[in-house]
């Protein structure tokens, strides 16, 4: 459902449905010291600003929460050393038509992506190679037709290969629950050899081979054949599309747009640490002491966020599981200048991919396709073990394994930024990822609502993901709450 058909919904209309609305006292909810809503939306990023958009639009007073100091959740854009760089939502793809519709709205310019992939260099099990000296390698140990595909290309070789799933709602039927069990047992179920399975485990983002869902991945894997599909047939159509975008000066740009065109103010460093609901409405108390009642909530963010609320009456069992035992990878980056251009010197590209400490290096061009920033960029396991340190310690580990596997950065490199999201407060990791067995146990409830609280975010998703996913759940739940009435 659209915010233009939706507006015709008054408040008041809502408000008489309920009964009482706002105003209706439950028992253990006084009134008094609370500040009255229509409905209390938890999160400033897409989720919740989308949600806060549809809502206010609609008629209802909406009081939005957000526990930092800034709108935007994972979408979040630094400037380091002159150039922008996406910390976490980096790129928009052409079937993101709720992303890109918001951006017409808000008079925000889709650029191509600045994310380039260039050829990789690669450091394994101690040696260092040019691609085309892996398969005749010594230090490739995968078997057969394995050794002929470059550490980088084996989860997509793989999953392509032994992907079941045809439509994109096809991880949600229970014919195919039997997919629900860790990547490294079904690739090894068919034959894969562990030294490829091994290396696999270093290029994805998750929370490792003998956790992470295959039916996870398939899933992933089918949404991002669904978009290159469409791309090609948009340039078939002789469309002027780019398969990635970005927005003109940076993602950050649109929810910071979407925060400027609401009603009402954001209520920044507004933790929430108790959510009280019944069936006449709810309350939320922040950990500052200030309250606020409304009739229903949307908790439009992260489960690792979730799981510091004390919500009573308590959660069905289900759904507080799932709110406990679902995962969330991290990722850890180092943006690096280079100096000079080394990898000139040393006859290596200066992308690298590696399945040590630093795991993945992306060399950032400019129009010129001149070399700007080297983005280390450390995912899964490998992100939580050097999130162990601290920033210094974690940079002075990066800059020596470089060193060590490429002696000729050594003095050539200079530090200018750095972001963990395994560390991020309030958000504890980049992504949700669901281990073997819960895609079974929680997808299909995950995203329902609980007495008068919604849920929204990209965890919620179906069929899309990324920023996209964030914003169809806020049209969900804005769909919910109107049903309500």
């Amino acid at each position: 459902m659209t915010a233009r058909r939706s507006a015709s919904i008054s408040r008041r209309t809502f408000v008489g449905a309920l009964g009482a609305g706002t105003l209706a006292l439950g028992p253990g909810l006084p009134l008094r010291g609370a500040e009255p809503t229509d409905v209390v939306v938890l999160g400033a990023g897409l989720a919740g600003l989308y949600s806060t958009m549809l809502l206010e639009e609609a008629g209802f007073k909406v009081t939005l929460l957000e526990a930092s100091d800034h709108v935007g959740g994972r979408v979040q854009t630094r400037n380091f050393g002159g150039v922008l760089h996406e910390l976490g939502a980096s790129d928009i793809g052409v079937m993101y038509a709720r992303v890109l519709d918001m951006m017409s709205r808000l008079n925000l310019v889709r650029v191509p992506s600045s994310l380039s992939i260039k050829p990789y260099s690669y450091h394994v099990r101690g040696t260092l190679l040019r691609a085309d000296q892996w398969a005749t390698s010594a230090a490739n140990l995968t078997i057969g037709d394995e050794r002929a595909v470059p550490p980088s290309g084996l989860q997509r070789h793989f999953i392509k290969r032994y992907n079941p799933l045809k439509e994109l709602d096809d991880w949600l039927s229970p014919e195919n629950r039997a997919l629900d069990i860790p990547i490294g047992t079904y690739l090894k179920q068919r034959g894969v050899s562990d030294e490829a399975i091994r290396l696999y485990g270093h290029t994805y983002n998750g929370i490792g081979m003998n956790r992470t869902s295959a039916l996870s991945q398939f899933r992933d894997s089918t949404r991002t054949l669904f978009g290159i599909n469409a791309f090609m047939a948009m340039k078939a159509a002789g469309q002027d599309v780019a398969p990635l975008s970005q927005v003109k000066g940076g993602n950050q740009r649109l929810p910071d747009a979407m925060a400027a065109s609401l009603k009402t103010g954001i209520r920044f460093g507004q933790a929430a640490a108790t959510i009280h609901h019944d069936n006449q409405g709810v309350e939320v108390t922040c950990v500052d002491g200030s309250r606020h009642r409304g009739a229903f909530v949307v908790a439009a963010i992260p489960l690792t966020a979730m799981r510091r609320i004390e919500i009573t009456p308590a959660l069905s069992p289900v759904k507080a599981a799932a709110m406990s035992e679902i995962g969330y990878y991290a990722i850890t980056k180092f943006y690096l200048r280079p100096k000079t251009k080394f990898w000139e010197a040393d006859g290596y590209d200066a992308s690298m991919w590696t399945d040590g400490p630093i795991e993945r290096v992306f060399a950032g061009t400019d129009a010129d396709d001149e070399v700007h920033t080297l983005l280390v960029w450390i995912t899964g396991q490998g992100s939580r073990r050097i999130d162990q340190y601290n920033r210094e310690d974690a940079t002075r580990l990066v800059l020596d394994t470089l060193q060590r596997i490429r002696p000729a950065s050594k003095g050539q490199l200079e530090v200018m930024g750095y972001h963990s999201w395994g560390r991020t407060p309030y958000i504890g990791g980049c992504g949700h990822s669901y281990s073997a067995g819960q895609v079974s146990r929680f997808a299909a409830s995950l995203p329902t609502p609980e007495g008068r609280i919604h849920f929204a975010g990209e965890h919620t998703r179906r069929r899309e993901f990324g920023m996209e996913a964030a914003m169809a759940s806020a049209e969900r739940v804005f769909g919910e709450i109107l049903a309500r009435g």
